[in-house]
């Protein structure tokens, strides 16, 4: 029952990770369709945060080049269960905007800080009432460089206050009803896109529909042009915090294990217990997002993704249990990646000794040893120690990295590690 059970769950699964079915895509719609009338593409900002900042520079451009509707829905602060440490992910997102914003040609104000929330309210109204693009543009440059620079906001016509709350509240209400919880992201015909980082996937899905006039990327990409740190000295270790629940460590075990010969640093993996049995809430329009984006991600770089069988509870537990039997960062990396095949491509149950015997012996790790192993109890002391040092580096999820006093979150900044090891 249990091996028939696992098989269903991933057929489910399979389809949701596809994208969005059609009652989402009509949710999104509404009678557009009907009235013949092409989807609109919508960026959900939040004043203050700082990757919908980056993302609201780029409207210009898309306002030239889209020949879609195209408008913006300012939204106020994410659910708190949709959010964890949010003073952490609040102080990364400044952090992580300053890094990357030259890398695509964006600027972003330099020693910013975090406006405070009644700023953020005020803002709002100076921005919601603005339905053209380029003009929301325009006025946003000038309100997100006084707020984060700390500075007064601009005078200027703005919306009353209980009519901002019902807009940011119906505009959150429609974000959530189409599966997001998150600010800076793009929304067309019910896919979800992240500000600058997945503007590439946003181009194809308008290119497909015939929506987007000109050859050239809206938005281009140099890693040398990032404001990142000097290199760590010394033989300083590059840590690697990873999640055998977590689809996005997975890609990021695959990119790392690829990239370690020429990374010229030794390597220390650092697994943890997934967020969900650490307390934190993942709710379901949350996973089904991250799936999703996976699978968009993983198509592109060519991995396997879409047979998932949930290793939340005892999956997870074994996993990190056996795995202090790897030798070496090459067999840690071997197992790690065995794993989260197993887990997010095919649908190999590790919770059972079945699943779990394949996945060792892929990686060269002897069963007999795996079994003695687990016959001794779980062993999560390990991982315990890895989340404190993930707190300490002013981090809260995976993948994430830490070369020295360097720290990012991500794998989408992984480019970032291997930057600093060219220099």
């Amino acid at each position: 029952m249990s091996a028939l059970r696992t098989r269903l769950r991933a057929a489910v699964a399979q389809r949701l990770v596809q994208g969005p079915g059609p009652l989402q895509r009509l949710r999104a719609r509404g009678l557009d369709p009907l009235l013949g009338r092409p989807p609109t593409l919508e960026l959900y900002y939040e004043p203050g945060d700082p990757h919908s900042h980056l993302a609201a520079r780029c409207l210009p451009r898309l306002a030239e080049r889209v020949r879609l509707p195209l408008t913006v829905r300012v939204v106020g602060e994410p659910e708190a269960e949709l959010y964890p440490e949010a003073d952490k992910q609040r102080g990364f997102a400044l952090r992580d905007a300053e890094r990357i914003a030259l890398a695509y040609g964006l600027d972003f104000p330099e020693a910013a800080t975090m406006p405070p929330p009644q700023a953020c309210f005020e803002a709002a109204r100076l921005l919601a009432g603005i339905a053209e693009p380029r003009a929301f543009a325009e006025r946003e440059a000038v309100v997100a460089d006084a707020l984060f620079r700390g500075q007064p906001l601009p005078t200027g016509e703005r919306l009353g206050e209980a009519e901002t709350q019902r807009l940011l509240a119906a505009n959150g209400q429609r974000r959530a009803r189409l599966g997001h919880y998150l600010p800076g992201m793009w929304q067309l015909a019910g896919d979800w896109f992240w500000g600058v980082d997945r503007m590439a996937p946003l181009e194809a899905a308008l290119c497909a529909r015939g929506a987007l006039e000109g050859e050239a990327p809206l938005l281009g990409f140099d890693a040398t042009k990032a404001r990142l740190p000097a290199p760590p000295q010394g033989e300083a270790p590059i840590e690697f915090f990873f999640s055998f629940r977590s689809p996005y460590s997975y890609l990021a075990a695959e990119a790392l294990r690829e990239a370690l010969p020429r990374l010229g640093a030794p390597l220390a993996v650092r697994p943890v217990l997934p967020m969900a049995m650490r307390g934190m809430k993942v709710p379901s329009r949350k996973r089904l997002y991250i799936v999703r984006d996976v699978k968009r991600e993983a198509d592109r770089l060519g991995l396997p993704f879409g047979r998932i069988a949930d290793p939340i509870g005892a999956g997870a537990e074994r996993c990190l249990t056996v795995f202090q039997l790897a030798k070496g960062v090459e067999q840690q990396l071997d197992f790690l990646v065995s794993a989260s095949r197993a887990v997010w491509a095919e649908a190999i149950d590790v919770a059972t000794d079945d699943g779990l015997r394949q996945v060792c012996e892929r990686a060269g790790i002897a069963w007999t040893r795996v079994a003695e192993k687990l016959a001794a109890g779980m062993d999560l002391e390990a991982a315990e120690i890895n989340r404190s040092a993930l707190f300490e580096a002013g981090l809260w999820g995976v993948p994430s990295y830490r070369w020295g006093d360097f720290s990012t979150w991500g794998r989408d900044r992984f480019w970032m590690v291997e930057a600093l090891a060219q220099r």
